[in-house]
């Protein structure tokens, strides 16, 4: 079935519920991959719905596809994918609360995956430990794409799913497939990762039909108060009320480069103030014109008071507002004219580091 190139690896077949995996070695590329293929090939549509979604998907975060085996009939055979020789999240939870660091940067790299896919409108349908792995480079990525969706309408059938990371809305007959779906999943790998044990709440059926599952802060009294609410909020029964994948990739990945951002106001060709972990806040005053506070708490530069007419991209800025990356502030009314002065902000963007 194979072409001469790939040679199986002996002892390392694996049969899941449809599929099975071989370990097999590239000889021209001289590199250990994956040969995926259907123990029924009556499942076949489940290879190629794999094959589309992985071919249309950019992203660092889910497994590269490098060929398609096809019969001499040219009917496809099975497909041949990047070998994930990294750690697995299976006994994770061992040392999550020794490390939240490491935890966030787990949940981050899985959202950051589910963004990606959301973004080109494909539904995994199926996150849970068990499908995603580091690379050997640690990067973690998402895999086993059987039964994910790209259709917008596609309504559930079987209602197929994992028990536990399924969203009280699988369960009832005939329901749309969404992103929201993936999200729930997403809260419940964050249990996961932390416990070896759900709280009863998230093991009903329906989940959560019965009375609402604890906050994660109640095995995770270490975690920043901000990704408390978000994971949280990915378990909310109601799906509107989920975040979506982007928002928390955004927000984990903030946290990732906490206390290494740096912002800078510059006044004409005078004056710089800078905001830093070493200097967290600084008062920006341009006279009668007025003056602004502005506190860096180690994720966003934020106003603490405004005194007197202070526009920011020629919108009012008030207290409590959290500055952008880059902006225009303008002190003194419209009306001044030419007496007004301008301030321009610009803040780094840090890396976040895998």
């Amino acid at each position: 079935m194979l072409p001469a190139r790939y040679k199986i690896l002996s002892g390392n077949t694996q049969f899941g519920g449809y599929g099975t995996i071989e370990a097999v070695h590239d000889t021209f590329l001289d590199r250990a991959v994956i040969f995926k293929s259907m123990q029924d090939p009556a499942n076949n549509s489940q290879l190629l719905n794999e094959l589309r979604h992985l071919s249309r998907t950019r992203s660092r975060h889910v497994v590269e596809i490098y060929d398609v085996i096809f019969d001499d009939a040219g009917v496809t055979q099975g497909i041949i994918i990047e070998r994930l020789a990294g750690r697995d999240y299976s006994s994770f939870y061992l040392a999550a609360a020794g490390n939240i660091h490491e935890y966030i940067k787990t949940l981050y790299q899985i959202a950051t995956a589910l963004a990606d896919l959301h973004e080109q409108g494909i539904v995994h349908r199926d996150l849970k430990l068990d499908n995603f792995k580091d690379s050997a480079a640690g990067i973690l990525k998402l895999y086993d794409f059987g039964i994910s969706t790209a259709d917008s309408n596609y309504r559930t059938v079987n209602n197929r799913g994992t028990l536990v990371y399924a969203a009280p809305e699988l369960w009832e007959e005939g329901v749309r497939i969404t992103p929201a779906m993936d999200i729930y999943a997403l809260g419940i790998c964050a249990w996961a990762l932390a416990s070896q044990v759900f709280p009863s709440q998230l093991l009903q059926m329906p989940p959560q039909s019965q009375g609402l599952a604890p906050s994660i802060k109640t095995i995770l009294p270490g975690l920043p108060d901000e990704t408390v609410g978000l994971i949280d909020s990915c378990l909310s029964v109601k799906p509107a009320l989920r975040p979506d994948a982007r928002e928390f990739s955004d927000l984990f990945g903030r946290c990732l480069v906490r206390n290494q951002h740096k912002g800078l106001f510059v006044v004409g060709q005078r004056q710089i103030y800078e905001l830093t972990f070493q200097n967290r806040n600084v008062t920006v005053s341009l006279g009668w014109l007025g003056a602004i506070r502005v506190d860096y708490n180690g994720l966003d530069f934020e106003v603490v008071s405004v005194i007197g007419d202070i526009y920011i991209n020629n919108t009012v800025l008030l207290p409590g507002a959290k500055l952008p990356e880059a902006c225009v502030l303008t002190f003194g009314r419209p009306q001044l004219r030419s007496s007004r002065e301008w301030v321009t902000f610009a803040s780094s963007r840090p890396e976040v580091v895998l």
